[in-house]
């Protein structure tokens, strides 16, 4: 039975609809009962997997079934008023109209909620559905990356779904063409693919559903994948690589007090040959693709940081993106290799400081004509500069590279990495999976143990060093704590602290050594 309501939803969802308004047309819990009932048809992973993917290069019929994981983009279009009951009686609503003159009761208009989605920016390939090829599309600002082949639609919610702008979800609706929501242009409205949604699920920061800790994560997996990092991007710099590790895995931990992710800066870091043609893009970022679900590259030059837009910014009341504009848990790479001599814009300096705020305070602004609004964001920075430190922005922490492979090559494409098995890709991916949605603890007597350990440091430090302060305590615990999800540790543990300690002790001594 089953099986034959999912068949006649793919087929014909339309039918469905009406067939569900004509056994109970009360309006008052229609929208509510579409929700539940296609919901309820396709609850398991492969009742879903039956629903073709959004993909307009296809010439799927109208008013397909479609399914769509985006990213909501913007979710300033004011509601939309639709008739939910027609002479018949005949359902309103998802794309359905009647072009015959009646008398209209305002008893059945009712609201939906209108935005705008986008394919997820920065989604890995190994996480993305094969089905689904990205193109251009219309209305490309409102993608981050510009010029970047994506799927974008109108999206109509009608029962009660809120979203807010960055957040990922799957969206199952009817896949229609209709006029742009917000197009004042009534003689020849803009047509853009608007999906009516028919019911929607939250999609999880780390995409594939994971679980700490990871039950098969081993001490070697840690090694295995510090090591590749290492080998394949770092020209070998294992210490570099773990603090990559670190970096990456990092995220907001709590709002009040502010725990936020710990930013690095991999400095000495060799820009691309000015000769070099192949590409641009550092071995690191394909690495981190290849683990991560979600990652992207900000390639800093003069003309994107003059040129483009980072933080979001409405114009003629139409939210155009910005590369910042990310999912929460996404690894941004900022790589600054590609600055040249000259002169940055005001809009270049804007972009920067919304990067360093980003970074600071995890909250990125997006700009209105009369106003601006603060969004919530949950984004790792990994910065790459060839000087001693960041030439634009200061992180948490900076560790200079220490090539230990000669003549290593940094940028390469992804077809140039080193390769790794997909079970040890898997356990890799499993691993970082967990720490991103992990959370550990410190028992009191480890805290004890910590305070009195950080106090009799300060008191044994040389009168020369850097004072120590109750900010150098915030970051190694920090630190500690990243070790401890890395490791798949309910706890931090004096062992771990003592690592944490370490790993500063060697970066300092780096720094000092330059």
């Amino acid at each position: 039975m089953v099986s034959s309501l999912l068949a006649d939803a793919v087929a014909d969802p339309t039918a469905v609809l009406l067939d569900l308004f004509a056994a109970n047309d009360d309006i008052q819990a229609f929208s509510a009962r579409v929700a539940a009932h296609f919901s309820a048809v396709f609850s398991s992973d492969a009742a879903l997997a039956e629903i073709p993917a959004l993909d307009a290069l296809d010439a799927r019929h109208d008013r397909a079934l479609v399914r769509f994981r985006a990213m909501v983009q913007d979710t300033s279009p004011s509601p939309e008023i639709y008739r939910a009951r027609w002479p018949g009686p005949r359902c309103g609503g998802w794309g359905l109209a009647d072009a015959s003159p009646h008398d209209i009761s305002y008893d059945d208009l009712r609201e939906s909620t209108v935005f705008w989605a986008v394919s997820v920016p920065a989604q890995s390939p190994w996480c993305a559905d094969p089905s689904s090829a990205p193109h251009n599309t219309p209305h490309s600002h409102k993608f981050p990356v510009p010029h970047h082949p994506h799927h974008a639609v109108q999206v109509k919610v009608y029962h009660n779904y809120p979203v807010k702008p960055t957040e990922l979800h799957t969206f199952v609706g009817i896949l229609t063409s209709e006029p742009l929501h917000a197009d004042l242009d009534l003689d020849s409205p803009a047509l853009v693919p608007t999906l009516h949604v028919l019911f929607s699920l939250p999609t999880p920061t780390t995409i594939v559903p994971r679980v700490y800790p990871d039950p098969a994560f081993t001490k070697n997996t840690r090694d295995e994948l510090i090591t590749w990092i290492a080998d394949a991007s770092l020209a070998g710099d294992q210490d570099a690589a773990e603090w990559v590790l670190l970096a990456a895995i990092a995220r907001v931990q709590s709002r009040s007090p502010p725990i936020l992710p710990l930013t690095l800066t991999v400095s000495c870091f060799p820009s691309p040959s000015p000769t070099a043609t192949s590409t641009s893009t550092p071995a690191l970022s394909h690495i981190l693709t290849q683990i991560f679900p979600l990652v992207t590259t900000l390639p800093l030059s003069l003309s994107t940081l003059n040129t483009t837009s980072f933080a979001p910014e409405s114009k003629n009341e139409d939210l155009h993106s910005g590369w910042l504009q990310l999912p929460r848990g996404t690894v941004c790479v900022v790589t600054e290799g590609g600055v040249s001599e000259g002169n940055v814009s005001e809009r270049g300096l804007n972009n920067l400081r919304a990067t360093q705020e980003m970074m600071n305070a995890q909250t990125l602004q997006y700009v209105f004509p009369y106003s601006a609004f603060a969004f919530d964001t949950d984004v790792a920075f990994v910065i790459l500069s060839e000087g001693t430190k960041s030439a634009f922005f200061h992180a948490s922490a900076n560790i200079p590279l220490r090539p230990a492979i000669p003549d290593f090559d940094f940028y390469k494409t992804p077809e140039g990495v080193a390769p790794k098995a997909e079970d040890a890709l898997a356990s890799f991916r499993a691993l970082v999976g967990a720490a991103k949605i992990g959370s550990v603890t410190v028992n009191d007597q480890t805290a004890q143990f910590i305070q009195e350990d950080f106090v009799q440091e300060r008191k044994a430090a040389p009168a020369q060093d850097e004072v120590l302060t109750q900010d150098h305590l915030i970051q190694r615990m920090m630190i500690a704590r990243l070790l401890a999800l890395s490791m798949q540790e309910p706890e931090i543990t004096v062992p771990i602290w003592k690592k944490a300690k370490e790993m500063e002790t060697t970066r300092r001594a780096r720094i000092l050594s330059q």
